[in-house]
């Protein structure tokens, strides 16, 4: 029996075994394997291995309309560092209101209750929590211009992260206090929940929260630890965490819900690409040439694009460039 008249379930399995370059190399053999070898679930397991090609580990797929065999030549290059830079947008710094623009109308809404800069903001289904200077965490919705309830802090606040159940939120302060920076509130009730950590050095203010699933978070700050949250665990102690090599402040993190979590630093503009299997950098770019330190204050990725945002522009790493032979 030839190969390609096996039944497809058991076809698949078969080439479950092969690695990317085995399956580029099949797809060559005939029109007929090139139309099967194409199929998603022939790259799945492959996909979910890899750096940024949209398959969490829940098996989730969010890239759904691009598909995998192209996901997994651009993984190739996000490992390697493969990319072209480009700055496609510069701007000047503006005041500290909160604006929402919205893609219908031309007419932005502004929100107005901090008393200090607004320092954070997360937005999930119309809810809208923001943090600000002024040392009050401020809960919103898209349907009154007036916060729905102000939640009065020790500190300064940083950081603030919805999770995804939508029912609470954690905020990062400046942890110039005696106590945690991280803490998890009630959204409906506004009260505290609890927090993380116990060992937080005088000064270590969390900069950043990314919620990657209802249970997992990552934080970042001034010291310069990107941490990883299982609040299914003990609360006070971090189920893994990674260093900056170059002791620096980490203003921002990002994770494509699997394997990989990206990093901006306070200098120079730099941007880290780790894998969450190793413990050393994976890559790093450095977007600014200025001796005066560029934090990066904010990082969004997708399948093939990095966009960063540095003090005056946003700066973009391009990887659907040409680093692996997958035809």
């Amino acid at each position: 029996m030839l190969l390609s008249q096996l039944p497809e379930d058991l076809l698949y399995y078969i080439l479950s075994y092969l690695d990317y370059r085995s399956l580029s190399r099949l797809s060559q053999v005939c029109r007929s394997f090139y139309r099967f070898v194409n199929r998603d679930a022939v790259w799945k397991k492959i996909a979910k291995a890899l750096l940024n090609t949209g398959i969490t580990r829940e098996g989730k797929d969010i890239y759904p309309l691009i598909r995998l065999k192209d996901r997994v030549k651009i993984a190739q290059n996000w490992y390697s560092g493969i990319c072209r830079r480009r700055i496609p947008l510069r701007w000047k710094t503006n005041d500290g209101k909160i604006v929402v623009h919205s893609r219908r109308s031309d007419v932005p809404v502004e929100f107005s209750g901090h008393n200090q800069e607004v320092n954070c903001v997360d937005a999930k289904d119309g809810l809208i929590i923001s943090g600000s200077r002024d040392r009050t965490a401020r809960i919103w919705s898209l349907t009154s211009t007036a916060p729905r309830d102000t939640i009065p802090m020790c500190d300064r606040v940083w950081s603030v992260a919805i999770n995804p159940t939508l029912s609470s939120f954690v905020t990062g302060t400046a942890c110039c206090e005696n106590f945690s920076p991280l803490c998890i509130w009630d959204v409906e009730r506004s009260i505290s929940l609890g927090t993380l950590g116990s060992d937080f050095r005088r000064g270590a203010g969390v900069l950043d929260i990314r919620f990657e699933s209802p249970f997992q978070l990552f934080t970042c700050g001034y010291d310069t630890f990107i941490r990883l949250w299982d609040l299914r665990l003990c609360p006070r102690k971090c189920a893994m965490e990674w260093e900056e090599p170059h002791d620096s402040a980490l203003y921002c993190i990002q994770t494509d819900g699997n394997h990989m979590i990206a990093s901006g630093s306070s200098y120079y503009g730099v941007v880290r690409l780790w894998d969450k299997r190793q413990t050393e950098c994976l890559q790093f770019f450095q977007l600014s040439s200025d001796p005066v330190s560029s934090p990066v204050y904010c990082l969004r990725f997708n399948s093939s694009h990095l966009y960063a945002a540095l003090a005056t522009a946003v700066h973009s790493l391009d990887f659907r460039q040409n680093g692996t032979q997958i035809r």
